[in-house]
């Protein structure tokens, strides 16, 4: 893997988003210890960007800071669990709701090409662009509400929610199917039908029988 410092953008961008994919990939495991030291060898860079990265990621909610001995994964309990996934379910309706309202063409014509792109996805059987399309989904949509605050706020709240099953890795396989339904709806402006589908998406794929988060985010 190439250094995180040979690349061409921010390098403080650049190592706050290597850092949250190794915690959300769950290649740092919940409640490992992260050194700025050790942190900024294995990234190529050096311990300013990671320091102001822990920052970045301790407002996210993905690390915590141990007085005198750096920081560490967030471990979270059975509450929180069920708190983040409450969250989630809540902004992602408000999410889909104030899109509809919104009406944004350039959005609406973002999600027709996320479902042309899904289907034909789907046909030839292709994972990778589908697990791409899935996180794209959600972004968009969050987008689409017009808020900035709301998107950030959502994109926090999901990346809990995936670091919570213990990384995408765990997640299960996206239903396009159900990504699709929902991206109809809204393209068809029936904001009842979209806010019923994205509640029994969430819900019924999100959720197991005990109530912890454990499926694709």
């Amino acid at each position: 893997m190439s250094s995180v410092g040979s690349r061409h953008r921010s390098l403080r961008d650049e190592t706050v988003d290597e850092l949250r994919r190794l915690i959300l990939d769950g290649e740092l495991a919940p409640g490992e210890r992260l050194s700025e030291l050790s942190m900024s060898e294995r990234l190529g860079v050096s311990r300013l960007p990671v320091r102001e990265a822990f920052r970045r990621l301790e407002a996210e909610g993905l690390v915590e800071s141990l007085p005198r001995r750096g920081v560490r994964v967030v471990e979270l309990d059975q509450h929180e669990l069920d708190t983040v996934r409450e969250m989630r379910v809540a902004l992602e309706l408000i999410a889909v709701r104030r899109t509809i309202v919104k009406a944004d063409p350039q959005v609406r014509a973002t999600l027709r090409t996320i479902l042309e792109k899904g289907n034909e996805a789907t046909e030839a059987g292709d994972r990778e662009t589908l697990d791409a399309l899935n996180d794209e989904f959600h972004e968009v949509l969050g987008e689409g509400s017009g808020s900035r605050f709301l998107s950030e706020v959502l994109r926090s709240v999901r990346n809990q929610a995936h670091h919570l099953v213990g990384g995408k890795s765990h997640a299960v396989g996206p239903s396009w199917s159900e990504h699709a339904a929902i991206i109809s709806a809204t393209l068809d402006n029936d904001e009842e039908l979209a806010m019923m589908l994205m509640r029994r998406h969430l819900t019924q794929r999100h959720v197991n029988q005990g109530g912890a988060e454990r499926a694709e985010v």
